[in-house]
């Protein structure tokens, strides 16, 4: 028979991975971001007046709705201001490391071994910016396990070489 053994570890011994440097995303992604938000913003709230305009929407409806998609704008901006110096990614042997958020702090830690697959791609408006997006593929998910968005041309492809040396994809 099998000798099976799982052993127990001790918490403090394991490492930290809030001790890991993070390298913050390019600044001008907060500019796409303001620019994104505020161009869907003004979609949403053009649609609603145009809503109200040729159907009539009564004020008891209108209001409320309006007051809502208000405070749902202002959150998200509140959380893209309060929260952009929190975007961070993080470089290990084994693992790469990406935080972002001021409401919802998200931390997401992908290990090279799990890795399948990396892009670097460029929307339009990040074009005008020339900032990128690394997308982090790994087993069991065809969206995609980490995003890191306004990455300089630079770090995109930094990350990218590293992930693939460390994740030996090159061969593919």
């Amino acid at each position: 028979m099998l000798d099976f053994q799982n052993q127990t570890l001790n918490i403090s011994h394991l490492p930290r991975f809030e001790n890991v440097k993070g390298y913050p995303v390019d600044k001008a992604y907060l500019k796409v971001l303001r620019i994104l938000y505020a161009f869907w913003a003004l979609f949403i709230f053009s649609g609603l007046f145009l809503l109200d305009f040729f159907v009539g929407l009564p004020a008891l409806a209108f209001y409320p709705i309006l007051g809502f998609v208000v405070v749902l704008f202002s959150l998200i901006i509140l959380d893209i201001e309060l929260g952009f110096h929190r975007r961070q990614f993080g470089i290990r042997d084994k693992d790469l490391i990406f935080q972002k958020g001021f409401f919802v702090f998200r931390q997401t830690i992908v290990p090279y071994k799990r890795i399948q697959h990396v892009e670097v791609k460029q929307g339009l408006v990040f074009k005008a910016f020339k900032i990128y997006t690394l997308k982090v593929y790994t087993a069991g998910s065809s969206t995609g396990d980490l995003s890191i968005a306004g990455l300089n041309h630079n770090d995109a492809d930094k990350l990218k070489a590293q992930i693939l040396k460390v994740a030996d994809l090159d061969d593919n």
